[in-house]
């Protein structure tokens, strides 16, 4: 009787200890709102964007666009760290890439001739990405802007 004592106690200490840890030692899970609205990292988009505009007036235009997008904190998980000296990647970047060709596409040379347009195409990649992805950003910035 004594041995299965002596062997119980320390099994069950050991049971309580890891019991206590899981539950009243464990971190808080973190606040999701809060890291939402938190600025994280800024991601540079290797290539800039060329693409056609939707002017009707016969006259193709054109519009050269880079970008980079500041990630919440919730979204810094998403980031993979690159190797070496090459930029970071994201996961999700073809996805990014396909949103942003789709916006800039439906905009006129007029629309992204004004700063109120400009700022129109940040808002919209904004709302699409946070939409249409589990990455979340919070701002948009114009690296190199050109239209044609």
């Amino acid at each position: 009787m004594k041995k299965k004592l002596i062997i119980a106690v320390p099994v069950l200490l050991l049971v309580l200890a890891i019991g206590a840890k899981m539950t009243v030692l464990a971190p808080a899970a973190p606040d999701e709102a809060a890291l939402a609205k938190e600025p994280g990292a800024v991601y540079t988009m290797a290539d800039p964007f060329v693409v056609n505009l939707a002017d009707r007036d016969g006259t193709p235009h054109y519009a050269k666009v880079g970008l980079a997008m500041r990630f919440s904190k919730l979204s810094e998980g998403e980031i993979v760290p690159a190797k070496g000296e090459k930029p970071a990647q994201v996961e999700g970047d073809a996805e990014l890439r396909d949103i942003v060709i789709s916006t800039l596409q439906a905009k006129t040379s007029g629309q992204l001739g004004n700063a109120a347009g400009r700022t129109a195409v940040k808002r919209q990649i904004v709302a699409r990405v946070n939409k249409q992805t589990d990455l979340k950003i919070l701002d948009v910035y114009y690296t190199e802007f050109a239209v044609q």
